[in-house]
Formats: structure tokens, C-alpha cells, sequence
């Protein structure tokens, strides 16, 4: 097996805009999953948006990022009172999400403490079953 290559982070430039505008109702799903994350993304609502008119299938990222901001919620409200944490925590949890969207449950490897990482994936998991 070969070593993998280096590839320098400063390289990478957005994908080509896919879709001229999207549906209503998948833009009403983009603000409404904004407007509970938004403050820990750093960007734009328009920026957002954008970065779904890049996808080849907005739909089902649209649903991905849906049951990602299903799990903060459900997080908050069970283990945190719905309080929210400090920004940089946020952002954390939010990270680890994204990952446990993308089939990595390895608390370990979620960048937030153990504890947090199996009631973040708890949640993620749940979703499934409601």
C-alpha cells in the first residue's frame, strides 16, 4: 500500500454551482437548519445556501444536515437544559456530528470528551428511530 499524498488544504477551491436556484421548500429547510446552527458555522446564510447549489444531490444533503441539527437539538434538550455551551463548544459538538454523519463513531476520534461523543451519537441514532 502506497503512502497517502500530501495534498495542501490551500489548493482546494469550491465545486462548480450545480443548480441555478433550488426549490422553496428546500430552501425553507436550509434557513430553518440555519437559523439553529448558523451561529456556529461561520458563514453567511447566503453562503450556506450556496454551498447546496454545489451538490449533485442538494436534496439528501439537505436531509443530512436536517437529522445533524435534529441531534444538536435533541442533545440540548436532553443533557443540557437547552442551554447552549460556549461558542468554541459548540462548534466542537457540531464537528462531531458532522463526523457521526459521515459514519465515524469512534468517540475518540469526535474531538469532544468521551462522555459527550456517545450521547452525541445516542442522539444521532435515535433519529432513526422515531
Amino acid at each position: 500500500m502506497s503512502e497517502p499524498e500530501f495534498i495542501d488544504p490551500s489548493k482546494f477551491r469550491p465545486g462548480p454551482i450545480r443548480n441555478e436556484s433550488l426549490p422553496p421548500e428546500l430552501l425553507e429547510q436550509i434557513k430553518a437548519v440555519f437559523d439553529v446552527i448558523g451561529p456556529y458555522i461561520n458563514m453567511t446564510l447566503e453562503q450556506f445556501e450556496i454551498g447546496f447549489m454545489r451538490d449533485m444531490h442538494p436534496e439528501s444533503e439537505v436531509a443530512l444536515w436536517c437529522s445533524i441539527t435534529a441531534a444538536w437539538l435533541a442533545y440540548h434538550e436532553k443533557f443540557l437544559g437547552d442551554e447552549t455551551l460556549p461558542d468554541e463548544g459548540e462548534r466542537k459538538m457540531l464537528g462531531a456530528l458532522v463526523a457521526i454523519s459521515t459514519w465515524v463513531d469512534y468517540v475518540t476520534k469526535l474531538n469532544v470528551p468521551a462522555e459527550v461523543g456517545r450521547r452525541l451519537v445516542q442522539c444521532y441514532d435515535d433519529l432513526g428511530k422515531e
